[in-house]
């Protein structure tokens, strides 16, 4: 397995994967936030980790967001397009599914 370069890694997406998150869409949500970030030529810019629970199985399925610290709720794969459009080529917040917004840069 190769290493993959991060020098040009601007966002770093960590999507949950946990039980009940995957029981929400998780994998379908991840799958399509992956490939819309493919589509845009994004790859360099954008790094993702499928986690484990991060705790907040009733707001599922949940991105946290960096740099920033911020955590989306609910995002199925209908909002893939959407939230790479607002969050990483705007750099807006989405309000409508935003969980917690953490540190400023």
């Amino acid at each position: 397995m190769t290493s993959r370069d991060l020098t040009k890694v601007r966002h770093h997406l960590f999507f949950c994967n946990g039980d009940h998150c995957t029981v929400l869409g998780a994998a379908e949500s991840t799958k399509a936030i992956r490939k819309v970030i493919k589509e845009r030529g994004l790859d360099d810019e954008v790094h993702t980790t499928k986690t484990l629970c991060n705790g907040r199985c009733l707001d599922g399925p949940i991105v946290i967001a960096e740099p920033g610290y911020i955590w989306y709720k609910q995002m199925t794969q209908e909002k893939a397009q959407n939230f790479v459009q607002l969050h990483i080529i705007e750099k807006s917040i989405i309000t409508d599914c935003l969980l917690h917004l953490g540190l400023s840069e």
